[in-house]
């Protein structure tokens, strides 16, 4: 599982996939008020919101979330993610600091 975030003025944008390429997959996008929507495809849907919106919700940003996630690996890598994201975040606060 790859990560890659970029935090803008106004917006984190975040990638998520499985390879050593990244990909481009399920696209969605979250406000800060927590309200989203699907941009692009649907078969990652849910996490990309999820994942959205705890995004959103620790930078206080608009989160553009894109993941692709093989099928077979189905709804065991949430909790992967979930990591994923707060420690992708922490290093890049650390960074701030």
């Amino acid at each position: 599982m790859q990560g890659a975030l970029t935090e803008l003025d106004n917006a984190v944008l975040a990638f998520f996939w499985v390879g050593k390429e990244p990909l481009l997959g399920t696209l969605t996008v979250t406000l800060p008020d927590k309200s989203s929507s699907p941009l692009l495809g649907d078969r990652d849907q849910q996490i990309s919101l999820i994942l959205g919106a705890q995004l959103a919700a620790q930078t206080g940003k608009m989160a553009l979330v894109s993941t692709n996630i093989p099928v077979s690996m189905g709804n065991v890598v949430g909790k992967t993610l979930l990591d994923l994201v707060r420690e992708i975040l922490g290093d890049m606060r650390g960074k701030d600091e």
